[in-house]
């Protein structure tokens, strides 16, 4: 016999994709590209001109890629400390790196996908620690948050693309600044090659510019809009399961119950903390809670009678459904506030965590979630905690890629494609090579700069213009003093208060006139002190001579 959990959930429409099979042979599959070496993932691609977006897709066209452990800089470009892994320049090195994927069909031979059915791709950089655990770069309304601990789902890292592609967020214009993990995006190339047989087959390539820049302000703690008096309970940036990844697990039957005969568990009474007391939900003049609003008004609360159902022998007991969530917590917010208040404090609450009715009672009906309601709730939540923390604009902004012993990254593909339900899915590619990032900083890292100087005919002509510096006048009176025929008379340019002036100088000249000025004090040096190696090589002989005179 079914159960009456069974039956709710049957009712509840299903996760999209998992009610109707799809056909396997058009589904994609992000791989390493044709020429990587075994077991490589996403490869990487080092250039050191300005055009290296044309020489890679020449190199592409041409079938010069090779895997990236094939490539000289793998083995060679490791620094300081650290040799177990590559070290990648910055852009401030004039070192630039693209990473390239595959991606292909698992029907038999692997046809190339079509780069037509592909919504989207792009990529993400993760932070490996040295037992393995990743961390996110997490963004919040276009605020960077840094990295964040915690379980990486399989699902789109755009937490605001996600919930709108389910319906679940009204369509706003403009959108909303992005939420989620950090992606870069990549780009489609259709190459083709010639196997040994000289058949020519065609490859559907990912590619794209792996940026290694960015940084995350240090966020300050902001205050939560609780009752005077009442001490704020600690919410964290995670809930209990199901509603939250703490203690996350496989969905199993009962999960989804979070309310028993009124009486709320310790995951629902955690949620509906930060729902009340930090997001106001109750407020309908947020636009923030939109999302959340439509969601709790599709969830209700039911309760069971014994009713006499059409085509039974015998009375069965049949869900009645009452209220939503959200017309419950729009009348039930200042005593459910004052509940939380009391479980703060640590006052003892008769009969459990009962919750309020709204009108001077208790409830004592039942709320179950289905498996899709709570991840919905999941992503809901998540995202309206992340842009609750971003706050403040202040503190000090920190690289988001480091030196230290667990700054090692690496880089994961992923596209976007919907399969012939109408559902949009997402697949995953395999990563790349563990790498750790250089410092600006770091001697073995730089690259050797190239100064053309003019030519003596050059600078007859005049001097080359190069840096231009306005300085107010209580600084230009005294560089005044250093050349004091210089004309200082006139009023700097675009400055209509005379109060500043324009300092000319030329790079090259002054990178001439350096030269010149080291090589007079070097002879300067070398008459006045070249005989002191003479000295000390005539030193022994002398002492010698005397010696032997004695």
């Amino acid at each position: 016999m079914v159960s009456i959990d069974s039956a709710l959930r049957a009712e509840r429409p299903m996760r999209p994709g998992r009610s109707a099979p799809f056909a396997a042979t058009h589904q994609p599959q992000v791989v390493a590209p044709f020429f990587a070496g075994k077991g490589e993932g996403l490869t990487l691609h080092r250039y050191f001109d300005e055009d290296f977006v044309a020489r890679f897709l020449n190199d592409a066209q041409a079938g010069r890629l090779t895997g990236t452990a094939a490539q000289p800089w793998f083995h060679s470009d490791r620094f300081g400390r650290f040799s177990a892994e590559p070290t990648l320049r910055l852009p401030l090195h004039r070192c630039f790196y693209l990473v390239c994927a595959e991606v292909r069909c698992v029907a038999g031979g692997s046809p190339a996908f079509d780069p037509r059915k592909i919504l989207g791709a792009s990529l993400v950089v993760r932070r490996v620690a040295a037992d393995g655990t990743a961390q996110r770069w997490m963004i919040s309304d276009g605020q960077p948050l840094g990295w964040r601990d915690g379980r990486i789902p399989d699902h789109d890292p755009d937490d605001v693309h996600r919930v709108a592609a389910r319906g679940l967020l009204p369509a706003r214009f403009p959108e909303p600044p992005y939420s989620g993990e950090e992606v870069v995006p990549l780009h489609t190339l259709l190459v083709s090659r010639r196997d040994a047989r000289g058949v020519a087959r065609k490859h559907t390539l990912l590619w794209g510019y792996l940026p290694l820049s960015g940084s995350a302000r240090q966020q300050v703690d902001a205050p939560l809009p609780l009752p005077e008096g009442d001490e704020a309970p600690d919410f964290g940036l995670e809930h209990a399961w199901p509603l939250g990844s703490r203690g996350a697990k496989d969905w199993a039957d009962g999960d989804g119950l979070v309310v028993t005969e009124g009486v709320a568990s310790a995951a629902f009474i955690e949620v509906l903390q930060t729902l009340l007391t930090q997001f106001r939900v109750d407020d309908a003049g947020d636009p923030d809670n939109a999302g959340l609003r439509k969601l709790l008004g599709k969830v209700r609360f039911h309760h069971f009678e014994v009713r006499l159902v059409e085509g039974e022998d015998f009375p069965q007991l049949v869900p009645v459904f009452g209220d939503s969530v959200l017309e419950w917590l729009d009348r039930s917010a200042p005593a459910l506030v004052e509940l939380f208040a009391r479980i703060g404090r640590g006052e003892p609450v008769a009969g459990g965590a009962r919750l309020p009715d709204g009108a001077g009672g208790s409830r004592t009906d039942r709320l179950l979630l289905s498996e899709q309601e709570a991840e919905n709730l999941r992503s809901l939540v998540g995202l309206r905690l992340a842009r609750a923390q971003v706050r403040f604009d202040d503190g000090l902004p920190m690289p988001r890629y480091g030196q230290g012993d667990e700054d090692r990254f690496i880089s994961l593909p992923f596209i976007r494609w919907r399969d012939e339900c109408g559902c949009e899915r997402v697949a995953w590619g395999p990563a790349s090579h563990v790498f750790r990032v250089a410092s600006p900083f770091d001697p073995e890292a730089q690259r050797p700069t190239t100064v053309v100087l003019p030519a003596l005919d050059d600078l007859k002509h005049g001097l080359p213009r190069g840096v231009a510096m306005l300085a107010p006048k209580s600084l230009a009176d005294v560089l005044r003093k250093i050349s004091p025929n210089a004309d200082m008379k006139g009023d700097g340019p675009g400055n209509r208060s005379g109060a500043c002036w324009s300092f000319s100088f030329s790079l090259p000249a002054i990178t001439l006139c350096a030269t010149m000025l080291l090589m007079v004090v070097i002879n300067l040096l070398n008459l006045f002190l070249g005989w002191l190696p003479r000295v000390f090589l005539a030193l022994p002989r002398l002492c010698l001579k005397a010696l032997r005179g004695k």
